[in-house]
């Protein structure tokens, strides 16, 4: 049996990140796999960047931070883009180094027989800018899986960047996504991630979306005394 812990979109919330992170220590899960944006919104990026890279072992790329690493928030809404140049102006070059020193996607053998996992922030298709929703058409979900046989077999595909928690089973192939630690986006403002179990040799799996209460009220005084804009406030009190 193989125990994974899947977490994903920090966005710079220390609060909710050290409650997710605590309760990952007490499980102890064989590998720590982060999907990518640690930092964006959120006040605390240069603890979270250094809180993920402590304990991921596998860690992809999201496009907060590659935007951080090249410079270039042109793919961004306007509040987005005021968050990311408050964050670039606050991190060292070597915290900018660290965003954009992770790959796209990782392939990991989850078995002994046959079949992978792939980890992303967005799709395979786009890593950084596709959302993958349950309402995309079924062919969406084909595609993804056959671009990723350009590399190998894939049978289970884990995404970031929605927020949103997600298990969708195509073909008897399953996207799953953990949801989002620092900026859920489900109506639920609870930090949400993922804890993953499969026996390697029977690809019998077990999976939960973990949600957690966290001190969003200090996260949200910290977001005031810095005088970010009210909406990034809001929603964040509300999962929105």
């Amino acid at each position: 049996m193989i125990n994974l812990a899947i977490f994903s979109d920090v966005h710079s919330n220390l609060e909710a990140l050290n409650v997710v992170v605590d309760y990952i220590k007490d499980i102890s899960p064989d590998i720590i796999i982060f999907l990518g944006d640690i930092v964006g919104y959120g006040p605390n990026p240069k603890e979270c960047i250094k809180i993920v890279e402590d304990i991921a072992q596998i860690h992809v790329v999201g496009n907060h931070d590659y935007a951080i690493f090249t410079n270039n928030f042109m793919y961004f809404n306007p509040l987005p883009k005021i968050s990311l140049s408050w964050t670039k102006q606050l991190l060292t070059d070597r915290e900018i180094q660290i965003l954009g020193s992770h790959p796209f996607f990782s392939i990991f053998p989850l078995f002994v027989t046959e079949g992978n996992a792939m980890f992303v922030h967005g799709s395979p298709r786009k890593p950084l800018r596709d959302y993958v929703s349950p309402n995309l058409p079924s062919w969406s979900y084909n595609m993804f899986f056959e671009i990723t046989r350009e590399f190998t077999e894939i049978d289970f595909l884990f995404l970031g960047h929605t927020h949103k928690p997600l298990h969708i089973i195509n073909e008897e192939k399953h996207l799953l996504n953990p949801g989002s630690v620092g900026q859920p986006r489900d109506k639920n403002p609870k930090a949400s991630f993922m804890t993953f179990q499969i026996k390697e040799k029977t690809k019998e799996f077990e999976f939960e979306h973990v949600r957690l209460d966290y001190d969003v009220e200090t996260t949200c005084k910290k977001m005031e005394e810095l005088q970010f804009h009210p909406f990034l406030i809001s929603r964040l009190r509300r999962g929105i």
